[in-house]
This record gives C-alpha cells, structure tokens and sequence, in this order.
C-alpha cells in the first residue's frame, strides 16, 4: 500500500466518523472495506496506455482545508445567461441563487431521504477509484428538481481549485429530475494555479419520465491535472438525455458515460470531441444499456490526435431481450496529425432482442490529401487548407450544441486549440465576469 492510499484511507476513516447520515455512512464503510481489498492496478483495455501511475505516484494534499473566502473569475464566453454553483476545493459550496424552484445544495449536508439513490448507480467493486470515491467523497453537488418543474436558464455547476499544494480530490454529485421537467446543466472543472490535480468525480443522474436533459461536460486544465470523471444515468419512460463531452486539455482524462434506459420510450443521445497532442493521454468509455423496449440511443465522438499523444475510445451498446423496437448507433472517428500518434478504438454491439435496428463503425486516419491539393490549388495555404479541413471534421459534433453561446464559444476554442495558441484556458470555459466568491456575494448571473 502506498502513501496515497493510506492517506485516503485515514480520510475516509475520519469522514465515516463523522457522517451524521446512516444510510450514507454504511455507503462510506462499505466503500471503503472494497478499497481496502482493491489497489491501483491498471491493466485492463480500459486503462491502455494510461500511465495512471505517473498522476498516482505524486504526494497529495487529501485532507479538508479551509477554503479562502475571496476567489476572482472572469467570463469567457459573451450573450449567455445563466445560473451559477461553485464548489471550491473539493468542499465547500458557494450558491447565491434563489427562487430558482429547485433544491441546490452540499451533497454532504443530504437527508436520509435525499439520498435514497445515492451509490445506486455506481458499484464500488467496479473500480478502485469508484470505491475510494464513495468513502472519501468531501463535498460535490446536490441537484433536486422536482416534478413539472422547467428552469428556464441553464445550470452551471463550477468545481474549482485554489490550493497551493498538489491535491487529491474526490468529487460526488448527485442529481435528480422529476417527471416532465427540464433542465440544461454545465458542469465545468477548473484550477487557477498550477500545481499537480487528480480529481476523481463520480456523478449520478436519476431522469424522470416524459423528462428532458441537457448535460454539458468541459474539461480544459493543464498538462499537470489528471481527471478521472464517471457519470451513470438512469432514464425512465419517455425522457430525452443528451450529453456533450468536450476534452481540449489535461494531462491525463479518462470520461465514463454509463447510460440505462429503463424504461420504453427513453432516448440518449452522446456527443464528445477530444483534442490530443503533446503526451497527453484521453479515453473515453461509453456504455448504453437498453433495457425496455422502443427507445433510442446515438453515439457521435470524434478526435484529434497529434505529436506522441494517445487517444482511447470503447463504445458499447447492449440491447437486452426485452428491448424490441431499439433503435442504436455508434460512430467514432479519428484523424491522427502525426506518426507517433495512436487511437485505440473498439465499437461493440451486444444485442439479445431479436427486432432492432443497430450499427456501429470506427475510422482512423490521416487528412484528405485530395482536400488538401484542392484547396491550395485555390490559393489556399497547406496550413490554413489543414485548419480549414480539421475545423470542418469537428463541427459535426459542435453543430449539435443546443445552447447558441456555449457553440460559439466552443467553435472559438476548437479553432485556437488548433493554432497552438490554447495551452490551457486561464478560467473555465463558462465564468460570470469578474465575480467575486464569497458569502456575501451578488448572484453570479450575466
């Protein structure tokens, strides 16, 4: 056992003793006797290629610290209204809105009834870091929206960090949205300092029937951070799931979307762009499980991969015998910009239902040389006629944003991460101007 994993494990030891939350707290002691039988061992085709073990290796702060009242951001993205939620540290929740007909809270601070799902979703014997997780969690978001409830401006939900020391975070959230409700939600991770980062988030998503949600995923950190971010949702009848996956930078990002549709009727559609150069590493793993019969699932990832990176993607739909009438799809596609650059990506399809309609197909590949000639023979730089090309494969996925500033924005960002001007954005893609954290605080709306 290294120094890590008894540093996690003294601090799941002190949160177990202090949950006030039984059913939680057998959660928590659960967890933890999974991760004690458990260690960081890497070496499935979920894990290929990773080197989790260089991010593992690190000595990390794990312990709660206080967090600074006085925290400035500044917005990157123009014309978006929208309301605001920061978790600060991996603990303390900063929320300002009010009246939003909806409960926003600590998960931390849950009743014995608000966590009736929690840990539902996800089994600690799956994974180490699912384990560790549920054990050690600080802090994270509580999202409850109740039935024939719409929120009209999307929901940006901010983990950021200001420590100094290299931390370890565990991060869970849990939301739920009752039936015929809408809701649009930004989740966004962020550091305003440079020190080394894992953050280990476990998000749990219980969507109601006739519902619709919008779930926006951003990662832009810097080559120093590794993020490892889980997200299980449950649908039932008739609800509409779409989530959007975009990776522009970390050292490290391993994104899991496991979805089940329970119910008939239930739609989930899944879109993710993934931009790898240097040695960074991305994967993306992506599970749909249709359960009932007459519901519909989509798959839409796509990457750039350049200089020694490494880009993993493991897709897999599996149509129960119950599920008739299914309706699936999956499609990755790569593009890789030099030699030393490697995809490994595996499409799957389990089907047991005798009446469905499924298909699947991957590529990985250079750009167009016929593209490129005829654009420059049209007076067009090599350079630009290659931006213009890698742009174009891109925007397919962009163009399925719903929200009309964050596809702008994102657009943006495609085309500097392209020019090598966008190391790592200096805020969060999504940020209210010049807000100031602290308790006393307007609210951070545009």
């Amino acid at each position: 056992m290294n120094s890590l994993e008894k540093s996690l494990i003294n601090l799941a030891d002190d949160l177990i003793k202090a949950e006030k939350n039984s059913s939680v707290k057998q959660k928590r002691m659960e967890a933890l006797d999974c991760f004690a039988k458990q260690d960081f061992n890497y070496k499935s085709d979920n894990w290929l290629n990773a080197k989790i073990d260089v991010f593992l290796k690190r000595q990390y702060q794990t312990s709660i610290k206080e967090v600074s009242d006085i925290q400035a951001f500044s917005c990157e993205i123009d014309n978006i209204e929208s309301n605001a939620a920061y978790l600060v540290n991996g603990n303390k929740l900063i929320n300002n809105n009010k009246n939003l007909g909806l409960q926003l809270s600590n998960i931390v601070d849950v009743t014995e009834t608000e966590a009736s799902t929690f840990a539902a979703a996800a089994a600690s014997e799956d994974d180490c870091l699912y384990s560790i997780n549920t054990a050690a969690f600080t802090g994270g978001f509580f999202l409850n929206i109740p039935d024939n409830t719409v929120v009209e401006l999307p929901l940006q939900l901010i983990s950021v960090n200001n420590q100094q020391e290299d931390s370890f975070y565990n991060i869970r959230n849990l939301i739920k949205i009752g039936d015929n409700s809408q809701v649009k939600i930004i989740q966004c991770d962020d550091s305003v300092v440079d020190n080394y980062l894992f953050i280990n988030n476990i998000t749990e998503i219980f969507v109601g029937k006739n519902s619709h949600l919008d779930l926006y995923k951003m990662y832009n950190l810097s080559n120093s951070t590794a993020v490892v971010n889980s997200i299980f949702i449950e649908q039932k009848a008739n609800s509409v799931v779409n989530t959007y996956n975009f990776e522009l930078n970390a050292g490290l990002l391993r994104s899991k979307l496991v979805s089940k549709l329970i119910e008939q009727g239930a739609e989930s559609y899944s879109f993710g762009i993934y931009l790898v150069d240097k040695q960074q590493y991305m994967s993306n793993l992506v599970d749909v499980e249709h359960l009932a019969p007459n519901c519909k699932s989509e798959q839409i990832f796509k990457g750039i991969v350049d200089d020694l990176a490494r880009a993993v993607f493991n897709g897999k739909i599996v149509v129960h015998k119950d599920a008739q009438k299914t309706i699936a799809s999956q499609v990755n596609r790569n593009i890789l910009l030099s030699e030393k650059a490697k995809v490994n990506s595996k499409p799957y399809l389990e089907i047991y239902a005798d009446d469905v309609k499924c298909s699947h197909g991957t590529t990985v590949g250079q750009l167009n040389e016929e593209a490129l000639f005829y654009m420059q023979a049209r007076g067009i730089s090599v350079e630009n006629a290659r931006r213009l090309l890698l742009n174009a494969f891109i925007g397919e996925v962009i163009d399925k944003i719903h929200i009309e500033p964050i596809k702008v924005r994102m657009s943006d960002l495609v085309k500097k991460r392209l020019n090598g001007e966008l190391s790592k954005c200096n805020n969060c893609i999504i940020r209210c101007s010049d807000a100031q954290l602290n308790d006393a605080d307007d609210n951070c709306i545009e």
